[in-house]
């Protein structure tokens, strides 16, 4: 339980500044098949400026053996209202028996804040790797999202690090769980949610 309250006090101690904004990593490096689709539901809760609930919708689309693209739509409340985006996503190495999966989104978020808009663009780098447990599947990810957040005709520098993971549930159905800690204007975050993979 100490562990558990030293994660939240560093969560509400992180990241206490001005109006921001950032998208989760959530199923983005699990991999889809070419001409393969996935649709993810992922209730959020923010825990920095002005904490609020949020719910986010993915449609994944397989494009190539290396490259899956995702389009997020969303709602919620306190300082995050609306969303709309997407990324891209590039597998440098698959993940394979023999090492873990590496690879960088690329990404644009258009959030309706409480008073004003903002368009983040930012690079997701991550690292993935699928392990079988006696209990079943997991696939613990890492990434580092940074970029540049656009808005009341400025800009600033975005970073943030997520640490999640994938839990196989079924052939078509995978829970999620993830954790998000505010770095330069951004949000600590904490979400969850399932992808089905039809």
């Amino acid at each position: 339980m100490k562990r558990f309250g030293l994660i939240f006090m560093l969560l509400g101690g992180v990241g206490l500044g001005s109006l921001n904004a950032f998208a989760e990593v959530a199923s983005t490096p699990h991999f889809v098949a070419p001409g393969e689709i996935a649709l993810g539901f992922e209730p959020e809760l923010t825990l920095t400026n002005g904490a609020g609930l949020g719910f986010n919708a993915r449609y994944t689309q397989g494009l190539t053996d290396l490259n899956n693209m995702t389009l997020i739509v969303g709602t919620g409340s306190g300082p995050r209202r609306f969303r709309i985006g997407g990324n891209v996503s590039f597998d440098f190495f698959p993940d394979t028996a023999g090492q873990p999966g590496l690879g960088v989104a690329f990404q644009g978020i258009y959030w309706r804040l409480k008073d004003s808009g903002r368009l983040d663009v930012a690079a997701m780098p991550y690292i993935h790797k699928t392990i079988d447990t006696p209990g079943g599947q997991i696939e613990p990810y890492f990434s580092f999202p940074f970029g540049l957040g656009f808005g009341n005709g400025s800009y600033q520098p975005v970073s943030s690090v997520v640490l999640g993971s994938m839990f196989k549930a079924t052939s078509q159905l995978r829970y999620l769980v993830e954790l998000g800690i505010n770095v330069n204007h951004s949000e600590s975050y904490v979400s969850g949610g399932i992808v089905y993979y039809p």
